[in-house]
Parts: C-alpha cells; structure tokens; sequence
C-alpha cells in the first residue's frame, strides 16, 4: 500500500472519528513500538516486528518515542 493510497483511506476515517492530527502510517509504527514496549515485549521481539537491521535501532527509536523510565512506569501503573 503506497503512502497515497494510505492517506486516501485513512485520513476521511480520522476525520470521522474526530482526529485533528494529521494521520500517516509512521504514526502507526511509534504507537506499535511503543505499545509493545509498555507491554514489556523484549526488545529483539520489537526488532523484528518493525523489520529493524538490528536492537540498537530500535534501541534508538524507542528512546525518542517512549523513554525506559516512562514505559517502566506506564507499565507498571496498574501494579500498586
């Protein structure tokens, strides 16, 4: 799916659901990465999922878009 065609499909559905940001397939790739971090995934399972050449790339992208101690904390929210 080209970035066009994304865009043609998600964009009216953001709008339907009242999203004023901007909507881009990126995005669904930070919120994956860090979900699955919050979740407490390994971070080699992260790696492949996102199809990264190795952990410390994903090492790097997390860090700017989910900080350890922040995942840390969010994960363990539920826990005291």
């Amino acid at each position: 799916m080209s970035g066009d065609d994304f865009n043609a499909l998600f964009n009216p559905l953001a709008q339907r659901a009242g999203i004023e940001r901007r909507v881009h397939p990126h995005a669904l790739r930070h919120s994956l990465a860090s979900a699955l971090a919050m979740e407490g995934k390994p971070l080699p399972t992260i790696t492949a999922q996102l199809g990264h050449s190795s952990t410390a790339v994903t090492d790097r992208y997390l860090a700017k878009i989910a900080p350890a101690d922040l995942v840390v904390q969010i994960r363990d929210r539920g826990r005291l």
